[in-house]
């Protein structure tokens, strides 16, 4: 039994010259590139990356079946040292990986595109270090992908990729600029996930359509961000833009919404939502959040129109959203600023209306549903001399010659005037000395009736009046 010992030596030594492990819990060692058992798509990307061209495996070898190459190759040529990489970088076109791709916590010193690739297993970027640029434009995975905590020192191109399964991409930090134009995530139930997204230059995601939920929830962005033309397709999931931050210009110009839609404390250098196709209907469930989102600029269509898509926004999801003073309040300040004080009332008073139907009752409710009619809540205060005029106006018809007599004998030789007396009757602290030398006749019980409620609406209409004129109701 001498010979047993020296046959799992002879084997041990064989497995380990094919690069195999030796024994169970011990790592596979790293394919090589000069390994005699490359396929020929692989021998054909590495004489094309040696040369500084890009592998195009369909212009080569046509059909895909003979475009395959294995994720443990693609892991060696992105990262093992020494390998003989140009300046131009790694270039492949049209691939097909089968397996699984793992390159978790990979350092990648190069320029990489995978163009026009398929991935139809997992693939796997998080916390991996690229530093050049990553590009997967046109590429499809058909699998989960993970990019998580992934770093890329200059850009990154998605352009009309396709993503089938989950989209893991939180804390993903890109230096340069991300472009993800006419990308598509396709799984109505699997979540695109870009929570902290951090994004040193713009990045674009124009035309992108998204079938299932989407978050981007706390990213920063310190240049533009464009969503034009993009598609939220699901009207039972959430796209989450929760506590975002932009330092230049964001864009959501013809964009579809089909579900849930949440800008809450969101902050905006400037938001453009003009040609937004926004939710038909949600029944009664709320489906816009709004609160605490705050702009330096915002518009929803040209100058004329803005101001009022604006306004039907906001009105039409009031009954629809989470009552929060300050969607409405923003507006007002942000359009008095402007200038437009017209427009920044028409906010102010949808403020009032939406705290009077959703947080008012009894008293409180009287006296603002008061407000709005008498002075429209202080923004308004002309409305108060319209209220005036129609309350003196009634006096003059109450108040008419043949229902008056004078006080004293004395004064008959006076000449009564109808307004002037209602007028005296009406305004508080000021005399006109009419109600002194006149008086209603004792049989017109009407008279002495009105004459009282005339006194009474004086005192407590012209205070509010003032205080409307002066500002004190307007905030």
């Amino acid at each position: 039994m001498r010979w047993k010992p020296l046959f799992f030596i002879v084997t041990g030594l064989v497995l380990c010259a094919w690069g195999l492990p030796a024994a169970a819990g011990r790592a596979p060692a790293r394919l090589m590139l000069d390994m005699p058992a490359l396929t020929a798509a692989e021998k054909f990307v590495v004489g094309q990356v040696a040369v500084g061209k890009s592998a195009d495996l369909k212009a080569q070898f046509g059909e895909e079946t003979n475009c395959v190459l294995r994720a443990a190759f693609l892991e060696t040529l992105l990262t093992q040292n020494g390998t003989n990489v140009p300046r131009n970088g790694v270039s492949i076109e049209h691939a097909l990986v089968i397996d699984a791709l793992d390159l978790r916590n990979a350092e990648v010193h190069y320029e990489t595109s995978l163009l026009k690739c398929r991935f139809a297993a997992e693939v796997n970027f998080s916390k991996s270090f690229f530093e050049s640029s990553l590009s997967l434009a046109g590429s499809t995975f058909h699998c989960p992908v993970n990019f998580s905590a992934m770093k890329i020192s200059r850009s990154a191109n998605f352009d009309q990729a396709g993503f089938d399964g989950d989209v893991q991409a939180a804390q993903m930090e890109i230096s340069g600029a991300f472009t993800a134009r006419e990308a598509h995530f396709n799984n109505a139930s699997a979540l695109v996930d870009f929570t902290n997204l951090r994004i040193g230059g713009g990045a674009w995601f124009n035309g992108a359509t998204f079938a299932g939920p989407v978050t981007f929830q706390y990213s920063r962005l310190t240049d533009n961000w464009r969503f034009d033309g993009s598609a939220f397709t699901n009207a039972a999931t959430l796209s989450n833009f929760e506590a975002v931050r932009v330092g230049a210009a964001t864009s959501f110009v013809g964009c579809r919404f089909a579900g849930y839609l949440s800008f809450k404390d969101a902050a905006f250098a400037e938001l453009d939502l003009s040609k937004v196709t926004w939710p038909e209907t949600h029944g009664e469930q709320p489906w816009l959040w709004l609160n605490g989102m705050t702009y330096q600029r915002i518009s929803a269509g040209s100058e004329k129109e803005s101001w009022l898509n604006l306004y039907h926004l906001v009105q039409r999801t009031a009954r629809h959203s989470a009552y929060s003073a300050d969607v409405f309040s923003g507006l007002d300040d942000y359009y008095r600023r402007l200038g437009y004080p017209r427009q920044a009332n028409l906010f102010f008073r949808g403020l009032k209306e939406r705290e009077r139907e959703e947080v008012l009752g009894g008293p409180a409710w009287l006296w603002s549903f008061f407000l709005d009619w008498f002075v429209g809540y202080g923004r308004s205060p002309e409305r108060a001399l319209l209220w005036s005029v129609f309350i003196v106006a009634i006096g003059c018809l109450v108040f008419r010659p043949g229902r008056m007599e004078p006080q004293k004998d004395e004064y008959v030789s006076r000449k009564y005037s109808p307004f002037w007396y209602s007028m005296d009757v009406y305004l508080p602290v000021i005399k006109l000395h009419d109600a002194e030398i006149w008086k209603p006749k004792e049989e017109c019980v009407l008279a002495h009736v009105w004459r009282r409620i005339h006194t009474i609406l004086g005192w407590a209409l012209i205070p509010i009046a003032l205080a409307a004129w002066t500002g004190m109701l307007s905030h």
